[in-house]
């Protein structure tokens, strides 16, 4: 009986440790009552988990100057089902972007909308609307 018990406890260890890890993401360092539109060009497209991300060298305003926002979105597989691709971006495209930016001021935010100059838009809301048109 002891060794049935043993067995038992150390299945479920096994079984628990091989379970995925649950997380919770949390937007709560973008203001996403506020959004900012940014002109610029594409640096860097990064197709990663756990956050896709898009660096945007933001062109000069009567705001604020150039600078690179790293802009966040979700896993590769959300974006997927919601019409991204890995090759949604390309270095060098221009686009115009909305971003909940960050509450600290630094330059970056959450990825809300991008028009690429082909006219595709690209959205991502942290309220779940989501796809390409």
């Amino acid at each position: 009986m002891k060794l049935i018990h043993a067995l038992l406890v150390a299945g479920l260890i096994a079984v628990q440790s091989f379970s995925p890890a649950v997380a919770h993401h949390s937007a709560s360092m973008y203001d996403t009552s506020h959004t900012v539109s940014l002109k610029g060009t594409v640096k860097v497209f990064n197709w990663v988990n756990p956050h896709v991300t898009v660096e945007i060298v933001a062109d000069a305003t009567d705001q604020r100057p150039s600078a690179v926002w790293v802009l966040e979105a979700s896993s590769p597989g959300v974006m997927t089902r919601s019409g991204w691709t890995k090759r949604s971006f390309q270095p060098g495209d221009k686009v115009v972007v909305e971003v909940a930016p960050l509450r600290s001021g630094e330059p970056g935010g959450g990825f809300k909308k991008a028009t690429l100059a082909d006219g595709t838009v690209l959205t991502w809301d942290f309220g779940g609307t989501l796809g390409a048109k």
